[in-house]
Formats: C-alpha cells, sequence, structure tokens
C-alpha cells in the first residue's frame, strides 16, 4: 500500500497545472520600447540565415531571426546588439538609430569556437583528439522519436537496433564499435554529467547526444568498455520565450508474415505435408474439408475464413505535446518544460497503450561574481500496458483460419475440427481483451550543482545528484473459455483452480551520485596553452523490490491482493553496489597546433573482493594540425587533422557478490526413513565462486585523419581503430564430479574489434537554395580470439576462437534429392529421407550426416560487420525537405518457430508453401517438399539453406516542413511558426520478405510487435 500511496501524491494533472501557472507567470514581457529596431542577417554571398541569435547587452532583451533572416527588436540608443549563430563568427553592433540594420556575419571557416562535450568539462573541436560523434537534437526536430536512444540510428560507429515497437518498451539496443565481451554491452549513459538512462528523458528537452567512441571513454574507467554516451539537456538561450509543439500521427505494421488464409488451401496443404512424412492418418477427412467448403457459403461463424492479422490490427495513434518557457542573462538562465505523449498501439484491446508526462526544468544563477550554482530536475511519470498473457504475437503467429473469432452471443469460439497440436486453442481476441499487465513508473532525476572560482584560475565544481525510480507492475487475468461453433462444448483456456489470479510487483530504486572537480587553464606566452582536471566520484546503487499474488477470486470486478482468497506466492530482494572513484585529465597544445592529452581513472567496486576491487585505467592521445604549419599552403584544405590515441577501459559485468559462495534455499534432502517420511527442508552451495575475479580490461586504439576543404563545404573524417577487450567475466563450466556444480565466474577470454569509420558531408548553396547531403559507413570485425579452448554453444550457434561471438554453426546445405535413388547413393541421413528432402554435406566423411558434421561460419547472429547512413536537407525560402537513411549489412537470420517453417505444432504456413515448394512436378523449386516443423525434421535440421541475408536499407525519415514568413507573424507578435509533415519507416529494401529484418536480427522467431509505419504531422510555435 505504500507504493500506491506514492503515486497518489503524484497527481499528474495537478503539476500540468502548477507548471502552466509557472509558466504563464513568467511569460510577462520584460521589453522597455526605446527604438523599434528592423534587420537582416546574412552570410557570405548575401545568405539569409534563420535562427541566428541576437541578444541586447547586459538584459533579457533578445531575439532570432525567421526564415528570411529578419529580425525585429526594441532597444536603446546606444546599447549594444551581441550577434552569435553555431558555425559564425559572433559579431556585436552598436544601436545608433532606428534605420533598418543589415548585418553580415563570416563563416567560421575552422570552426575554432565549436565545443563538444567531453568527459567532466567541454572541448573546442579543433583541439579535440579523440573520435567523437555528436548528434544534436534540433536535427530531430518533429519526427516521432518516442525515446531517445531510437533517434542514434545511423550514426557513425555506433549500431543501433529497435527490435520491439510495443508503446512503452520500444527502446533500442545500442553497440559501439562492435561487442566486446560475452555478458552486457550496452554503453555507459549519463545525462549532464549523471548516470541516468536517456529514455527517461522527454527527447525534446535533449540538446545534444554525444557519443565517445575511443579513449576518449577512458576517463570513466571501468563503465566505458562500451563506449559512453553523453546527453546535454536544454538550457535557457537568449530573450525569454514560450514554445510550444504538437504532433499527431498514425502508425501501421512495417511486415506482417504472408499467411495461408484460405481454409481449404490450408487444410489440403497440411495434409499433403503428413503424407510427405508417410503419416496415414491425416488431420482432415475428405468429408470434412467437403463439409467446410459448403458451410462457408452460409455460416461463417463455423466455417470461418479468417485472417487473424487482419482482424486483430488496426491503426495505431500517436501525438505528443511539448512546452516550454526560457531566456537567460549574464546573471541567469532557465528553462522549464511540460511534456505529453499519448500512444494507442496497432493491436486490438487495451493491453498496449502508452502515456506519459514528463517536467523538466534546468537553471542556474550568477550568485556571486565567483558562485554560480543552479539545479535541474527530470521528471516521468508514465504507464503502459499489455495482455496478461503478453505471448500476443505468438499467437497470432498460431491463429488458423478454421478459428472462429466470436459466436453470435459474443463468446470466444474455437474450432470444431481436430487438430494436432491444438488441444487448447489460443484465441487472440480472448487474450488481448481479457487480463491485463498495467506497468506504472514515476522516476525522477534532481541534482544541484555548483561552480565556484577560486584563486590562481583553478575552477571547482561540484555536482550531487538523486536518481528515484518508483514502479508498479499489476497484473490480473480472469477465468477464460472457448467454445465450439458446432456444439457449444467448453474449452477452460487456464486453470479454473488458479484463475482469476492477480500478481503485484513494488519497484523502489534509489541512485546517488555525487562528483567534484578542480579545473585550471593558462596560457603562456600566447603559444602554451595549458589545461588540467582532478576529481573524484561517489556512485551508490540501491534496487528494492517485492512480489506477491494470490489466487481464488470471485469474478474479475475486484483484482486487489486482499480480494483474493489463496496465497499463490511472495519474495522479495534487495541489492546495494557501490563505486568510488578518482580521476584527472591534463590537456596542452601549442597555438593550437600540436595537441596532447593524458588522462587517469582509479575506480573501487563493491562488486569484487577486498584486494581486487581497484582498478586504474589510463589514456593518452594526440593530434596534429597540419593546415596551421607555415609549410603548409593550400587553396583547396582549410583543415587537415591527424589524431590517435590509446587507451584503457574496464568492465564489472559480474552479479553481485560473485566472489562468495552464496546459499540457495530449496535444497531438500531425504535422511532415510522411507518414503513416508518424505524431504526435510535444506540449503546448500550450488555453484562454485572465484575470489580472484576483478575487472575486465578493454583497450583501444584510433588513428584518424579529419579534412576540410572548400571554405569547409566539404568535411571528412576517417577513423581506423582496434579494440581489445581481455579477462573477460564468464561462466566457466565445471566436471559433474566436482560437487555437481554451476561454474564460477572467472576472467578467461578474449575478444579483438577492428574497423575503421568513414563520415562525409557536403554543404552550399545556389541562389536561395540551400543543400547539404550527408553519409557515413562504418566497418568492424569482430573475432573471439581466446577461450582457453572452451566452445561455447547456443542452439544454432556458436561462440569459439577464430570466429565472431554467436557464430553460425550449422550443416552445410547441398541442393535438394530429385530422385531416391541420389538419396541411396548419399551419406545417410534418416530413414525418412526421400526426393524433395535437402541435402547436406558429409563434411567429416564418415557416410551419417549428424551433428558432427556442423561447421561454424564467419557471420555473427548479432554484430553487422556494415553499418551505415546517410541523407539530404534542401532549404527554399522558407521550405525545407530533408530525408535520412540508415542500413546494415554482413549479417544474417536464422528465425526458427512458428511461420518461419510451416505447420509447427499445430500452426499455420506462409503462402510460399503452396507455391515454392518441391514436387515431382517443380523440382526446380526453392524450398524443399513440404513437411511439418514438428515431424519433418530432416528438412529443417540446423543448416545454412535457412539462413537468411538480414542486410537492409531503411528510410528512416522524409519530412516538409514550412516556416511561415515574418510579415504575416509580426501582426499576431509571434516570432516562428513551422509546420511540417513526414514519414518513419516509409520504405525498406532487403532480400529478407519473411518478416522485418530489423525486428528479427539477433532474435530466434517472429513473435515480434513488428516496425511501425508512421504518418505524422505538426507544428512548432515560438512567441
Amino acid at each position: 500500500m505504500k507504493l500506491r500511496t506514492r503515486f497518489r501524491a503524484f497527481r499528474p494533472g495537478a503539476i500540468l497545472m502548477l507548471c502552466l501557472g509557472i509558466i504563464l507567470s513568467t511569460s510577462t514581457a520584460l521589453f522597455a520600447q526605446d527604438l523599434a529596431l528592423t534587420g537582416k542577417v546574412t552570410g557570405t554571398g548575401g545568405i539569409p540565415l534563420p535562427g541566428v541569435n541576437i541578444q541586447v547587452a547586459g538584459t533579457s532583451k533578445g531575439a532570432s531571426t525567421n526564415a528570411d533572416g529578419q529580425f525585429k527588436l526594441s532597444a536603446a540608443a546606444g546599447s549594444t546588439l551581441k550577434i552569435s549563430f553555431i558555425g559564425y563568427l559572433s559579431k556585436e553592433v552598436k544601436v545608433v538609430n532606428a534605420l533598418p540594420l543589415h548585418i553580415t556575419l563570416e563563416e567560421d571557416v575552422q570552426k575554432l569556437n565549436d565545443v563538444v562535450v567531453v568527459g567532466y568539462g567541454t572541448q573546442k573541436k579543433a583541439t579535440l583528439t579523440g573520435s567523437i560523434t555528436t548528434v544534436s537534437m534540433a536535427e530531430k526536430e518533429g519526427r516521432p522519436i518516442t525515446n531517445a536512444s531510437n533517434a542514434l540510428q545511423g550514426v557513425p560507429g555506433i549500431f543501433t537496433n529497435l527490435s520491439n515497437s510495443q508503446p512503452g518498451v520500444d527502446r533500442s539496443t545500442i553497440r559501439i564499435r562492435g561487442v566486446g565481451t560475452l555478458s552486457n554491452n550496452d554503453p555507459l549513459v549519463l545525462v549532464d554529467g549523471i548516470e541516468y538512462s536517456m529514455d527517461e528523458l522527454n527527447p525534446n528537452d535533449i540538446e545534444t547526444i554525444t557519443v565517445l567512441k575511443d579513449a576518449a571513454a577512458s576517463i570513466y574507467g571501468s563503465r566505458a568498455a562500451n563506449g559512453v554516451i553523453l546527453v546535454t539537456t536544454k538550457k535557457g538561450k537568449g530573450v525569454s520565450k514560450i514554445n510550444y509543439s504538437y504532433y499527431r500521427g498514425v502508425q501501421k505494421a512495417t511486415y506482417l508474415p504472408d499467411i495461408i488464409t484460405d481454409p481449404i488451401a490450408y487444410m489440403k496443404l497440411k495434409n499433403q505435408a503428413n503424407l510427405n512424412e508417410g503419416t496415414t492418418k491425416l488431420d482432415y477427412s475428405d468429408a470434412q474439408i467437403a463439409e467446410y467448403e459448403k458451410g462457408m457459403l452460409t455460416d461463417p461463424i463455423t466455417y470461418p475464413a479468417n485472417n487473424w492479422y487482419k482482424i486483430a490490427l488496426k491503426n495505431g495513434i500517436i501525438q505528443k505535446h511539448d512546452l516550454s518557457v526560457s531566456g537567460s542573462t549574464d546573471k541567469y538562465q532557465y528553462r522549464l518544460s511540460l511534456g505529453y505523449l499519448d500512444r494507442d498501439g496497432i493491436l486490438f484491446g487495451p493491453g498496449n497503450h502508452e502515456k506519459k508526462y514528463s517536467v523538466g526544468l534546468n537553471s542556474s544563477m550568477q550568485v556571486t561574481q565567483r558562485l554560480r550554482a543552479g539545479l535541474t530536475l527530470d521528471g516521468y511519470y508514465r504507464n503502459y500496458t499489455q495482455p496478461f498473457y503478453n505471448s500476443t504475437w505468438e499467437y497470432l503467429a498460431r491463429a488458423l483460419p478454421i478459428l472462429t473469432d466470436t459466436l453470435a452471443d459474443g463468446r470466444y469460439g474455437n474450432s470444431w475440427l481436430r487438430t494436432t497440436g491444438r488441444n487448447n486453442w489460443e484465441h487472440p481476441r480472448m487474450l488481448s481483451y481479457n487480463g491485463l499487465q498495467t506497468k506504472v513508473v514515476q522516476r525522477f532525476l534532481a541534482t544541484i550543482f555548483a561552480e565556484y572560482k577560486l584563486p590562481f584560475d583553478i575552477n571547482y565544481n561540484i555536482k550531487f545528484g538523486v536518481d528515484k525510480y518508483d514502479g508498479q507492475l499489476t497484473q490480473f487475468t480472469p477465468r477464460m473459455q472457448t467454445f465450439d461453433p458446432k456444439t457449444n462444448a467448453a474449452t477452460n483456456w487456464n486453470n479454473p483452480n488458479t484463475a482469476p489470479r492477480s500478481y503485484k510487483t513494488d519497484y523502489n530504486d534509489m541512485n546517488i551520485h555525487f562528483y567534484n572537480t578542480l579545473d585550471w587553464k593558462k596560457t603562456f606566452a600566447s603559444k602554451h596553452n595549458v589545461s588540467a582536471m582532478v576529481g573524484a566520484s561517489y556512485d551508490n546503487f540501491e534496487k528494492d523490490q517485492f512480489d506477491a499474488s494470490m489466487y481464488g477470486y470471485l469474478d474479475g470486478t475486484l483484482d486487489a491482493l486482499s480480494a483474493g482468497v489463496y496465497w499463490n506466492a511472495t519474495s522479495g530482494t534487495t541489492t546495494r553496489d557501490v563505486l568510488e572513484s578518482y580521476f584527472g585529465r591534463v590537456n596542452y597544445d601549442f597555438d593550437g597546433k600540436y595537441l596532447f592529452e593524458a588522462a587517469f581513472r582509479y575506480d573501487g567496486s563493491s562488486k569484487f573482493a577486498p584486494g581486487k576491487r581497484w582498478g586504474f585505467y589510463p589514456s593518452a592521445s594526440a593530434g596534429w594540425r597540419i593546415d596551421k604549419e607555415s609549410f603548409f599552403q593550400s587553396s583547396l584544405i582549410d583543415v587537415l587533422k591527424l589524431r590517435a590515441s590509446a587507451g584503457q577501459m574496464g568492465t564489472q559485468a559480474v552479479p553481485l557478490y560473485s566472489y562468495i559462495p552464496s546459499v540457495s534455499m530449496g535444497e531438500d534432502y531425504s535422511f532415510g526413513g522411507g518414503a513416508s517420511s518424505g524431504l526435510s527442508s535444506g540449503a546448500a552451495v550450488t555453484a562454485a565462486v572465484d575470489p580472484s575475479i576483478k575487472w575486465e580490461v578493454t583497450s583501444t586504439y584510433n588513428a584518424g585523419v579529419d579534412v576540410n576543404l572548400f571554405k569547409s563545404r566539404l568535411a571528412v573524417s576517417v577513423d581506423v581503430y582496434k579494440k581489445i577487450t581481455d579477462g573477460i567475466l564468464r561462466t566457466v563450466t565445471l566436471a559433474s564430479q566436482v560437487g555437481n556444480l554451476n561454474g564460477p565466474k572467472r576472467n578467461v577470454g578474449r575478444v579483438d574489434n577492428t574497423g575503421i569509420e568513414l563520415v562525409v558531408q557536403y554543404k552550399n548553396n545556389f541562389g536561395n537554395l540551400d543543400y547539404g547531403v550527408y553519409g557515413n559507413a562504418s566497418y568492424n570485425k569482430n573475432m573471439v580470439v581466446n577461450l582457453k579452448g572452451e566452445k561455447i554453444y547456443n542452439g544454432n550457434t556458436i561462440t569459439q576462437e577464430g570466429y565472431p561471438i554467436d557464430a553460425y554453426y550449422v550443416l552445410l546445405s547441398d541442393g535438394i534429392f530429385q530422385s531416391d535413388e541420389e538419396v541411396a547413393k548419399s551419406p545417410f541421413q534418416s530413414n525418412k529421407t526421400k526426393a524433395g528432402y535437402i541435402k547436406y554435406k558429409d563434411i567429416n566423411g564418415d557416410g551419417i550426416i549428424n551433428g558432427d558434421d556442423r561447421v561454424a561460419l564467419n557471420s555473427s547472429s548479432s554484430v553487422p560487420k556494415w553499418t551505415f547512413g546517410f541523407g539530404f536537407n534542401l532549404g527554399y525560402k522558407g521550405i525545407s525537405l530533408s530525408a535520412s537513411f540508415q542500413g546494415i549489412a554482413g549479417v544474417k537470420a536464422y528465425p526458427v518457430g512458428n511461420l518461419a517453417l510451416p505447420f509447427v505444432n499445430g500452426a499455420n504456413a506462409t503462402k510460399e508453401w503452396l507455391t515454392d515448394a518441391w514436387t515431382p512436378q517443380n523440382t526446380n523449386a526453392r524450398l524443399p517438399i513440404v513437411t511439418t516443423g514438428t515431424n519433418g525434421v530432416d528438412n529443417f535440421r540446423g543448416s545454412d539453406f535457412w539462413l537468411r541475408d538480414n542486410s537492409y536499407v531503411r528510410m528512416r525519415n522524409l519530412q516538409l516542413g514550412y516556416s511561415l514568413p515574418d510579415r504575416w507573424l509580426s501582426k499576431v507578435k509571434i516570432s516562428k511558426v513551422n509546420v511540417f509533415v513526414n514519414g518513419e519507416n516509409l520504405l525498406t529494401f532487403s532480400r529478407y520478405k519473411d518478416f522485418d529484418p530489423e525486428a528479427v536480427l539477433d532474435q530466434s522467431n517472429l513473435y515480434r510487435y513488428p516496425m511501425l509505419k508512421t504518418f505524422n504531422g505538426g507544428l512548432n510555435v515560438t512567441f
């Protein structure tokens, strides 16, 4: 009940009204009109610059230019206007009179003032020596991005995969420069310097996402081996403004299996599959088929012809509102925001809905000349639903055209036809509308920070953050039945002795983070630039979870635990782990020409035994700006920089207390006395441990070159890298004679990732037409170098030395047998092998096809060799058009189970088996003779025959926008209005056609909430 009280204390409506009142109260006009100024800001060649910031120095007054580069502003005579724009040199203009101003900004060719976020600070892009990628969320404006991780698709060096589009859980998996370990490969994510999930932020509150890919991540030491992502939230800038944005869209599935929907075709093909297996007893008699065919004409309830994907799926609806107020002066900055997201998914029933309420606050104030302090708050209140029996997509894959939807009185039907493997029909509508899981989450990250200027140019920074997560998962299922459409006989879907039943899980997590740093910068003799930083941090993670369940409910009216009669189960866990760290960094550059950086981190973790808890992680990088050398003279090349880096990082990817033998309950034992004495309750150690385990260590090496040409219109970056992970923490096996114990975690193994990245960008203009194109491609070779000779098997994959992680381990096919004579002359496969079956290669030459003939392939199920992205953008007098594409190559998929294979345990098949299967009349067929996936084992052994090329190219987004002219907006006192329409995932090009290629990557079946196409439109208004 405590958690319920906590949630009642947080009323989204009340918070929204409170924050709205704050916003309205801060929107009072601050301008004291003296001179009514108008003007226009252009770049080189007279190109209008939209979005330029114009600020009256020393005040909060300001404006920004519209799509035509024009602005209006009130300022006193004698005041100074500060004009700034990304990519251009800032400028100051003195106000003399009210005559129109024409201001020309010069392009910052070398972009020396561009600042990039790095660990515990920022650096100028020109002096950067690491491999870093920055994504500006302003470029994603208007896109229906529900979670921030989905914004990283197509980023160089990063593989982002979204395998589940279900509302509430549609979060991407992120891999930076391959997979380096056999456990958790997720990168470390920090929000404004504090560890936090980027998917618990409103994407509209994010300014940039920066990815540290090489030794630049070493400053984060023991958690940086998988790369580091730094999220920077938006701050107030310039004149006080109110911004409102909105979009609404329609969503539908990109791919769905092409299932057989004709009942007669289904029954005849199923019978044929049984005959091809040598089975004499068929599922459906000729008389039943004839009756069914006749009954379809008059009785669609008893004799349905159902396409269950069409029945179950609809258009999903998504809408989002964002409101913010922001501003800044020399003394303070603030930004307050509210967000609301509402999604209704594509599946029928109440079990795929999501709502999110967000609040964001970022504020700081110059308290004294030396002290600046501030606070931030990022909060989400969200909930989502899914069916109690959450295998809905598996049930859809198993639904047959002969399954009755509902009877005339609304009861759920089954089928009067007896079907092998369908003793209890999974009814998609019944399971979607009855029983529900509801997850409610309230999560906040609150931080306070301060910066104090000490003597001798030393700055002291301190930050304290609290990450509070409260969650509640409620599950309830009523009793369910289906009915025979002929006889009305009832069949219980779930056990009436345990249904209805209810479950509740309470999550109560608290993470505390603290760090402080000392920074120092100094320039000697105008050319020697030196900076240094040292710091310490403390991170405390506490998790508390409690579960309870009851059954014995009268019906589904009351679902509280107290309404149940019988106790079912209770459990709970509490954990805590701590990380202490010390770190530092030194930077030196000579005249911006010769660049050097060295950093270290010293981490101590409670996950390891005393004496093994601390690890030291150094790094170094250097750069050379050749274009600044006196001997280098070029009219084409504006920037030429060489970079190199090397560093070490760690991973503490082991469960808590892995170095201590743990005692497991439930290890009951008989002390004799016969069967009547039963078992005595007991506990025992069931797994061995290794107290000497320590950090995994990842060493990374990177070399790169950055080139800007043609007045920086063309920019090219190339990076080559090698990442070596040694001492991999993994479970090793023990002989069963050693106490029959599970193996311990040990530091055994090495994995290498070697690759190259290329990034190209070109931008220019032709008159009023601005245009740009960009592209990137990354190649990564993943290889297991050392496992001490051990092989790790996992279904159709293997992890062994000399191959990538999760390499496919299968038989090699050699076509399809065309005659029984060919079968007789070939190595023995099985007693059922005949013409039309897949033929396999006898690798070891023993005349028998079995598991010993499997071979490892140089193809991983989880790590693509190639990732790439490209796109373009156009702008003309307020009209904008942009498109982005993303893809992968060098990876294969091997889905099995329902629909991936035909007739698995009573499921359906896809239409290709009607037309493309081998028959004596169709010997050049693409598929073997049709058999069931359950009994036709010979055809469906793990082999390369069923491997599918999972490469794809996808149009991620296509957007058309229009910024309304200033002459229209000035009449209603609005600064900016942009309207847009766009589409997500509109086109996909792939050889894999059975399902969405992104959704099945590294998956063993087709039971996925499919990827979604989204068509949406909206507007963005600034007051």
